[in-house]
Formats: C-alpha cells, structure tokens, sequence
C-alpha cells in the first residue's frame, strides 16, 4: 500500500491525512467515526480511500502504534 501510488489515493484521502501531535510520534493518522459517534485515530497506513468508518479488524488503532499513547488517555478518576 502506497500513498505515492495515484491508483491507490486521492486528494480527498490525502486531505483527511494528518499528523500525530505528539512530537515524538508525528505519524500520519486518520480519524475515523466509530459506531457510537466518537473519532478513532487511525493509521493512515491502513484507511484506503473508501474507508469512512472505523473497522477494527481492517483499521489500526494509532492508540496502539503510538510512541506515546499514554498522553491521550482519559484521566477520569472516580466519581463522587
């Protein structure tokens, strides 16, 4: 899979490319809607260009990939 393959993308795909904000990281991702509404970060590896929604057997979570995921976990503590 290629990005630089013209069969392969297009600038609609490309546009929804962005990066990581963690500067250790800085890989290209891609959000993606779930089922339930919330956007899944992505590898934009592995989103080809029909992709719209979230699948996790053919998408890869960049929670997984990430060089530092704990950064973006939820810190919800318990509530009262």
């Amino acid at each position: 899979m290629s990005f630089d393959d013209p069969d392969f993308t297009s600038e609609e795909h490309e546009r929804r490319i962005v990066r990581c904000t963690d500067q250790l990281c800085r890989q290209r991702i891609i959000f993606l809607p779930t089922p339930n509404g919330k956007q899944m970060p992505c590898d934009a590896d592995s989103v080809e260009p029909a992709d719209k929604t979230y699948d996790p057997v053919k998408h890869a979570s960049h929670f997984v990939t990430c060089k530092n995921p704990n950064r973006f976990r939820n810190k919800k503590g318990p509530r009262p």
